[in-house]
């Protein structure tokens, strides 16, 4: 667009051509602004336009749209000046020009949102399974009004034991943008009533580690919050190992000969614990040196020969000091190699036989993120207790030891880095009734009691302490229990422990918690008894804060379309636009009269979430169809309408503005698709229950319309109310629909508009176009006509003539002196044009009384036209019965 335009207004040309003092100058960049700011209803009709010099040569005056696109981009300067004339009919015919070119267009028409298969749902809009989870590839939730959000998984959600007791972490996101949350569920129970569960909401522009703008349930304990904030992954090879007691496990000094010997030094005896025909176990023969030094290669490239025997094998012979098993090599190829070499292990101390199936070693176990500088596991027991001969009983403490060591990209142990740990893990509250030590290593309670807490599962965290062990190395470790099965002779013995869970860990940093989106940190313990968690169904009730364009954008609750039609346009996130793109004075009056006309401002408000890719211009027109408006954009402002019962239509059409052979219409009897009732559904604010409203109400019906029956953003009973009965009233009364390619007047009309079109099938059709408009000497109003009208045996009709100011007005009047007049009961309400070649020309279409309304439309649908300035309407037939229940609320009919 060219800058540096200049307009000259020369209003009286007599007085100019004296003295050009007798003028206005406007400067600028946009040249339909500096015009309508002269000229804000429409200039004179006898105005001429000039560029750069004032002589007929020069003369631009725009005929058409494409004129004044043209002139805008040429730039200069504009003498603008009106010349006397007879009779004055000042003609709004600029505005219209603009109006097209500007062009009242429709907003995108939204798809409401359906949960497309190929993109995971926010739960807010799901009907089942709303749990809190990761949604990898979906939109973020934008939630607008207030909602129960569910918030979504931010991080893997992990669990921890404290005191013995079983504690989930979660890290999560209500959404973007800033929220005032008021409540805070579990399931159906609110968080404060949930002993030991918290949940702490971070603003937008938060880290974890700020201070939580709300807080819900009980605050973390010093060890829990150690143990909170963890970005975390999860290692299934870790899922619920039992780690055996080392009873039937002999350790010694061992050596393995060819071909099948095992032989060991002490004062152990084999024949104690094998016979012939016993499985042993052999663990913890890793990487056995060869005591011949055998090595393969050749110089320089000589390595070591070592041999891993371990496996399960069945006895062949047993003596105090030596075991010989069977056909070790065709389980384990390495007892092969050793025959091959004619060789046998050195001396080693770490290896254990067993009788028993389970390992006495868990492991190894490897990370594989370099990300993580720690790593957990969790040791659990359904119970550690020990019964007693009078029925009391004694809780349990056992101990158990990791080995942990770093390992290379190969998964080979760096020299060096092994460490050894200890660990424990005890009947859960039982500490308070001490300890003694027991034979086996293994602790009790130093008196027995009947305190059932004793007797419930236990856990216990244990963070794997290798110092060697940060960011950018990899770890492995492996897990055993060092207390015997503790005996007992009375009673029974509980004293199994496993391992439950293994994750590689980091703290989370500001980088975890972005600006931009409220955070939710949360912690639930555990059901006494249970065996792992229930699933998440953490619901927050969650207002969106928006911004205030009547107060420098300070963020508020607000449920309003207008505000979070704002707040949308604006958000410099999703969207380019800004305030200069909305007419918020016409959009905030337009909902002020929707709020005034239903006697309610719940029928005004949007409460939804959009999880779904959604233009801006969709959502806000998703917005504004929840309250019954069409957004649209007029000289480049995005406005809103209300749909209503209309007295006037704003344009008519007949043959003079509508395209030849364009003309489509239709008539069918009864109800639209046979709907004998409607069904809708809305969601409860409440409960977030989804709540079915019908008509009639007895769900009656046998063929009701159900069709997008749920209100996308509606969550109150009289915005749902609304909706069903305008919608049962339309499947009533609709019985024609009409379509026709309309020319450039059209570009005023929106859809939901009331419109006039003149029947193209009829014969008896009477229209035209308005000649000229004069009072006679009687004082009547005379309208002459392009066409001869027939008043037949009537005396009376309305005639329904097109303003330049984008209205119809429609006037009752009497045959005048010939065929080519009317007499008007009164003037036009607006101006209206009779000059030829007027982008808004006055049209008329005359009926008579007993058909005043079976000409006016709503339209359905815009789209557009055969040319740049025409457009293909499709509309249904008007009746105000549409709206006869849109008055239930100030009634008071709405239960």
């Amino acid at each position: 667009m060219q800058s540096n335009i200049k307009i000259i207004i020369v209003r009286n040309p007599m007085a100019y051509a004296t003295d050009s003092a007798e003028c206005e100058i406007l400067q600028g960049d946009d040249l339909f602004e500096l015009v309508t700011s002269v000229y804000p209803k429409g200039q004179p009709l006898n105005t001429h336009w000039y560029h750069d010099a004032w002589n007929t040569e020069n003369e631009v005056t725009p005929t058409s749209a494409a004129d004044i696109v043209a002139l805008n981009e040429q730039g200069g300067t504009f003498y603008i000046a009106t010349y006397p004339a007879g009779p004055a009919v000042w003609i709004p015919i600029l505005v219209s020009a603009f109006i097209t070119v500007a062009a009242v267009l429709l907003m995108p028409m939204p798809t409401i949102p359906n949960n497309a298969a190929n993109t995971p749902p926010s739960p807010n809009n799901a009907l089942a399974q709303r749990t809190n989870r990761q949604r990898v590839g979906g939109r973020v939730a934008e939630i607008f009004g207030e909602v129960w959000a569910v918030p979504d998984l931010g991080a893997v959600t992990y669990t921890v034991y404290i005191d013995g007791r079983q504690v989930e972490m979660s890290y999560m996101t209500i959404g973007r943008g800033w929220y005032l949350v008021t409540k805070a569920m579990d399931d159906t129970t609110p968080i404060n009533q949930v002993f030991g569960s918290s949940v702490l909401i971070f603003n937008s522009d938060a880290t974890l580690d700020d201070t939580p703008s709300y807080q819900f349930g009980s605050a973390f304990s010093a060890e829990e919050a150690a143990l909170s904030r963890l970005s975390v992954k999860r290692y299934t090879s870790v899922n619920g190992q039992i780690l055996t007691a080392p009873d039937e496990y002999i350790r010694a000094s061992t050596v393995f000969k060819n071909p099948n010997i095992i032989e060991a030094s002490g004062s152990n005896d084999f024949r104690d614990t094998f016979k012939v025909g016993d499985l042993v176990l052999i663990e913890g023969a890793d990487n056995l040196a060869s005591a011949n030094g055998v090595t393969t290669g050749v110089e320089p490239d000589v390595t070591p020969v070592t041999y891993t025997l371990n496996g399960q094998y069945e006895v062949l012979e047993v003596t105090a000091k030596q075991i010989k098993i069977s056909s070790p090599a065709t389980m384990n190829t390495d007892w092969q190699a050793l025959t091959d070499n004619v060789d046998f292990t050195a001396v080693t101390d770490s290896v254990a036989l067993s009788k028993e199936s389970d390992a006495l070693w868990q492991g190894w176990f490897y990370t594989n993120s370099k990300e993580h500088d720690s790593a957990y596991i969790n040791v659990v027991s359904q119970a550690l207790y020990r019964m007693g001969k009078n029925g009391d009983w004694v809780g349990i403490r056992l101990y158990g030891q990791i080995e942990s060591e770093i390992v290379d990209s190969n998964n080979n142990p760096i020299s060096g880095t092994l460490h050894t740990q200890d660990f424990t893990i005890s009947a859960a509250g039982a500490d308070k009734y001490g300890w003694q030590a027991e034979q086996g290593l293994y602790d009790e309670n130093t008196r027995f009691t009947r305190d059932d807490k004793v007797r419930r599962s236990a856990g216990k965290t244990v963070k794997i302490e290798n110092p060697m062990f940060f960011i950018g190395k990899r770890l492995r470790f492996r897990v055993a229990r060092k207390s015997k099965t503790v005996p007992s002779d009375v009673g029974s013995v509980a004293d199994e422990i496993r391992i439950a869970d293994f994750y590689g860990a980091r703290l989370m940093t500001a980088a975890d918690a972005p600006k931009g989106f409220t955070k939710v940190y949360s912690k639930t313990l555990g059901t006494e008894g249970a065996l792992s968690l229930k699933e998440r169904k953490l619901f927050t009730l969650s207002q969106r804060l928006v911004r205030d364009w009547q107060n420098n954008d300070v963020l508020i609750p607000s449920k309003r379309i207008d505000d979070i039609i704002y707040h949308i346009g604006t958000d410099s996130v999703t969207s380019n636009l800004n305030i200069d793109d909305f007419d918020m004075p016409q959009i905030k009056a337009e909902v002020d009269a929707q709020i005034a006309y239903f006697g309610t401002d719940l029928c005004a408000q949007f409460s939804g979430t959009f999880d779904m890719p959604m233009t801006t211009e969709e959502m806000i027109q998703t917005v504004a169809m929840t309250g019954f408006f069409i957004a649209y954009r007029i000289n480049n402002k995005i406005r809103l309408h209300f749909e209503r019962e209309e007295p006037f239509s704003v344009a008519t059409f007949n043959s003079h503005s509508i395209t030849p052979d364009s003309f489509e219409y239709s008539e069918s009897f009864g109800p639209r698709n046979n709907y004998d009732g409607v069904e809708v559904s809305y969601t409860d604010p409440v409960d977030d229950a989804k709540v079915s409203l019908y008509y009639p109400a007895d769900q009656s019906a046998i063929n009701p319309d159900t069709k997008d029956k749920e209100l996308f953003g509606v969550r109150n009973k009289e915005q749902a109310h609304m909706h069903l009965m305008r919608r049962h009233w339309k499947n009533q009364l609709v019985y024609s629909t009409c379509s026709i390619t309309a020319a450039d007047e059209s570009g005023i009309v929106v859809v939901n508009n009331r419109i006039d079109i003149a029947n193209q099938t009829r014969a008896d059709t009477q229209q035209g176009s308005v000649e000229s408009l004069n009072v006679n000497e009687l004082g009547q109003v005379i309208l002459s006509l392009s066409s001869p009208v027939d008043f037949g045996a009537k005396t009376q009709g309305t005639i329904f003539v097109q303003t330049a100011s984008a209205t119809v007005d429609n006037i009752r009047c009497m045959p005048g002196d010939n065929q080519y007049e009317v007499i008007l009961n009164r003037p036009p309400n607006q101006p209206i044009s009779t000059a030829w070649d007027a982008v808004v020309r006055a049209t008329y279409n005359l009926v008579l009384h007993d058909d005043v309304d079976r000409d006016s439309y709503i339209v359905t649908a815009k789209e557009p036209g055969n040319n740049p300035l025409s457009h293909r309407l499709t509309c249904i037939n008007y009746d105000a019965g549409y709206y006869q229940n849109d008055a239930d609320f100030k009634k008071g009919l709405i239960a």
